[in-house]
């Protein structure tokens, strides 16, 4: 198993990218939403001055937020100054889109962009469409120092329908998953499997990683310290936006629950439609909302995230390994520094 953690990207917390490196971890996570965080491309090239064998990769990049090219040349920048370790994970665009009012990219706009980024990631010519013509385009002076097509870029997807898990297990180089079930990663990794072996593909060549919410309880400690719920804060409020933009029930149908998701959708009711899509967001997997600070509550933070003392935390992994999981990471909030020290010290070095 390999073990990474993700960022909110902040351009001047290279630091915490340098100090995840020496804790040991594998690969760096940087989240892609222009409208909430400082540029992902800038923040991970920042990362890879810092550093020297970590991954870095895009968790994820939202085709269609920038063009297929614009996306193509900057990841490739990025891996002129960290060689061999990058990677490009993209995704339908959650906070990238709806943040702007838009919806998810769909899957077949989304082969379009993959296969023009594919093809000049490859250094061939790819058919760019756009303002109604048909032109084929490549990176140029991809020998001088500005870019790397050298050392090939992985393509990883963030996939979970039925649909999008075959495209990922047919034509991508890792899945990406954020449901830490078991059950749920057994399922994507039998779709993904007959994808693959139908398009003539090894399924282990399609390794499932996920990024998963969590907390490290203490000795002694539950859901309901504060500590806990302050760093679980911006995984709960967030998991209750999207039942509300998306319409799915993500949370453990229980009576509590019930009545938290019933109240919460009153609150939302009081919010113009028009401002919906910016008011929800401010905030976003970094603090909740004052308003929303009720919604914090120790019956959601068990439901959203795996919150668990260390013996607990490697036993939950190790059954997602069992299913099929390759990569392990988290996201880091409050207080990144700690949650890191805490988790490759007590779960990470333990577990290898």
């Amino acid at each position: 198993m390999e073990f990474g953690v993700a960022f909110t990207p902040r351009v001047g917390d290279y630091d915490l990218v340098a100090l995840a490196e020496s804790l040991g971890y594998d690969q760096a996570w940087f989240f892609d939403s222009q409208m909430l965080y400082s540029d992902v491309y800038a923040t991970m090239a920042v990362a890879a001055r810092e550093t020297r064998r970590i991954r870095l990769a895009t968790g994820v990049a939202v085709p269609t937020t920038r063009i297929a090219p614009v996306i193509a040349h900057s990841i490739a920048t990025v891996a002129q100054l960290a060689p061999g370790r990058v990677e490009l994970g993209v995704g339908n665009g959650n906070t990238a889109r709806l943040t702007m009012g838009l919806k998810p990219v769909p899957l077949a706009r989304m082969k379009q962009e993959l296969a023009i980024i594919r093809r000049l990631l490859a250094g061939d010519v790819a058919i760019q469409q756009a303002e109604g013509e048909s032109h084929g385009i490549q990176l140029l002076h991809r020998d001088h120092g500005f870019i790397n097509l050298e050392h090939p870029i992985p393509i990883t997807l963030s996939a979970f329908g039925p649909k999008t898990l075959a495209y990922c297990g047919a034509e991508c180089d890792a899945h990406l998953t954020w449901g830490a079930s078991p059950a749920v990663i057994a399922d994507a990794r039998a779709q993904i499997a007959a994808a693959a072996v139908s398009a003539g593909r090894d399924p282990d060549a399609v390794p499932t990683k996920g990024i998963f919410p969590l907390s490290v309880l203490r000795p002694g400690e539950t859901a309901a310290s504060p500590r806990v719920l302050s760093a679980l804060a911006p995984f709960i409020t967030n998991l209750l936006h999207v039942q509300v933009e998306w319409g799915e029930d993500l949370l453990q149908a229980t009576p509590e629950i019930a009545a938290v998701m019933a109240r919460f959708r009153e609150y939302v009711a009081t919010i113009p439609p028009a401002d919906r899509h910016r008011v929800l967001h401010e905030g976003h997997l970094v603090f909740p909302r004052e308003q929303e600070r009720e919604f914090v509550r120790p019956e959601l933070a068990e439901s959203v995230a795996i919150v668990a003392e260390p013996d607990a935390m490697i036993e939950h992994i190790r059954a997602l390994e069992a299913a099929g999981l390759r990569h392990f990471a988290f996201q880091v909030t409050d207080d990144p520094v700690d949650q890191m020290r805490s988790f490759a010290e007590t779960v990470m070095r333990r577990y290898h």
